[in-house]
């Protein structure tokens, strides 16, 4: 099982400073995270194709590779 390790609020102000620091890696804003928010998806979206046996599936392409 892994374990959250938390950081420290002088841990997460140094992260902060870094990455605002770094040109390339700048940190999102509240608006961007609001905009981000709805298009963010947990799991896996169900589709109307999707076989409810994925298993045999897999087996299927499994075998026509060898």
């Amino acid at each position: 099982m892994k374990r959250i390790i938390r950081h420290s609020a002088a841990e997460d102000v140094a992260i902060t400073k870094a990455a605002m620091d770094d040109p390339d890696s700048i940190p999102f804003t509240d608006e961007e995270w609001e905009k981000a928010k709805p298009s963010l998806v947990r799991g896996r979206e169900s589709s109307p194709n999707r076989k409810a046996n994925g298993s045999a599936t897999l087996k299927k392409a499994a075998s026509k590779l060898k």
